[in-house]
């Protein structure tokens, strides 16, 4: 491809699917061995959990796997709130019974507290794996966080709330409040930070590890061209051999994640190899990489992007830790009101006005190490939530979501609080 042909590419893709109001959630899990939780699942048992789930869930949900062993169950995107959380927590109870019965439980917590170990080591993984290493902490990245990740539409050409421009700015101006809302993997031990709650280890992990990847975006302009500009600059991780260079289907691994349509139930033999220091997919594109760049680079480098809010087509929020028990309902609503709800989206872009809201990356590393403990956003937080609970009614969500919520919200964030206070006693440390 030439570097304008992948330009396009990225710009079209990047928030392709202007309809709006449908939800979808991937939530990620710790896997736990029920006779030691204090030790890992061995590939074996993690295999045998993952021979268990074929296909898809009753509700629509996949099953993957990442390279600590965290199970991801993956929605497909619902057309209400309503029913994107009555399938999740159906597919979600298979998941729990299945691994149950494998001797596993599920834990929702943000960070890991044991070492990390790469259990599921796939080509890509271990692609991430060299790349990251460079930056230190990678392992640990990779191996020992885990989130909710909220997947709304992207939103069309019009100015208000149905607008991409407007719901990119609501996702990003708004990430470091629900990032302190939810946070849940409180640390207490940072080297080259003084001693203090640092209530988000997992934020300030993908923060610190390749920044310019995992930072965030700016909150205006146009954001496909934002989108575009940074997936070009950013450092590819490793470039697979070409896509025509011999590679010979092989029997899916137990731990195979979702691919291509049409994939047929194999994998490609795939050989990653690193890439040259310093070389973005601007630069590989203009001649500087060991071989031309094929359409399939380009989504693959796409993947490897993990800014605060991706745009994958859809808009997908990741600076949500992952919650206890069944708490994943509640970011998963109040993201939907804010985005899906007009009177909510409206007043929500009123209160990023009014108080002047276009983070910097400092503000979402402030935000991962206080949190909630910052008046100012333990305010803009019990706004927020307040937005979301009237929003919730209009959108029609069941009494047992607005519930759950708004248990939430009496536990936790107006009381100033987020998960992770409630979880310090049990801090861990990141190494």
């Amino acid at each position: 491809m030439s570097e304008s042909e992948a330009a396009r590419l990225i710009f079209d893709h990047s928030l392709s699917r202007s309809r709006v109001g449908r939800t979808g959630v991937e939530l990620e899990w710790l896997v736990l061995p029920v006779d030691d939780p204090t030790r890992r699942a061995t590939h074996e048992e993690l295999a045998f959990l993952a021979r268990s789930f074929a296909g898809r869930l009753p509700g629509g949900s996949l099953v993957s796997w990442e390279p600590g062993g965290q199970v991801e169950l993956s929605s497909a995107p619902h057309d209400s709130l309503r029913d994107c959380v009555e399938a999740v927590a159906g597919d979600l109870a298979v998941l729990r019974e299945r691994a149950s019965a494998a001797g596993m439980r599920l834990l929702g917590a943000g960070l890991d507290a044991r070492p990390p170990l790469f259990t599921v080591a796939l080509p890509r993984y271990q692609a991430l794996r060299r790349h990251y290493a460079h930056f230190g902490n990678g392992d640990s990245l990779l191996c020992n966080t885990a989130s909710v990740q909220v997947n709304v539409e992207a939103g069309d050409d019009s100015d208000g709330w149905r607008g991409r421009s407007r719901r990119w700015s609501v996702a990003n101006c708004l990430g470091p409040v629900l990032m302190a809302m939810f946070a849940n993997s409180p640390v207490a031990r940072v080297p080259g930070r003084p001693e203090g709650p640092v209530l988000s280890g997992r934020q300030l992990l993908r923060l610190q590890v390749d920044p310019f990847r995992s930072g965030p975006l700016p909150c205006g302009g146009d954001p496909r061209g934002t989108w575009t500009r940074y997936a070009l600059n950013t450092s590819v991780t490793a470039i697979r051999s070409a896509p025509d260079a011999g590679s010979r289907p092989v029997p899916a691994s137990p731990f195979r994640c979702p691919g291509p349509a049409g994939s047929g139930g194999v994998e490609q033999a795939e050989v990653w190899g690193p890439a040259p220091a310093g070389l973005s997919l601007r630069r590989w594109l203009r001649g500087s990489g060991p071989r031309p760049v094929h359409r399939d680079d380009v989504f693959h480098h796409l993947k490897s992007l993990v800014a605060p809010v991706r745009a994958c087509g859809h808009l997908e929020l990741r600076m949500i830790d992952a919650q206890g028990g069944d708490d994943w309902v509640v970011p998963v609503a109040v993201v939907a009101a804010l985005m899906d709800d007009a009177a909510t989206s409206d007043a929500a872009a009123s209160l990023i006005a009014s108080a002047s809201l276009t983070p910097t990356r400092q503000d979402w590393l402030d935000a991962a190490l206080h949190g909630m403990t910052d008046p100012v956003v333990a305010g803009l937080a019990r706004t927020v939530m307040e937005l979301a609970l009237s929003g919730l009614r209009r959108l029609g969500a069941s009494a047992a979501v607005t519930g759950t919520v708004e248990r939430f919200a009496d536990n936790h964030t107006f009381r100033g609080l987020a998960p992770a206070h409630l979880r310090w006693p049990h801090r861990t440390a990141v190494a």
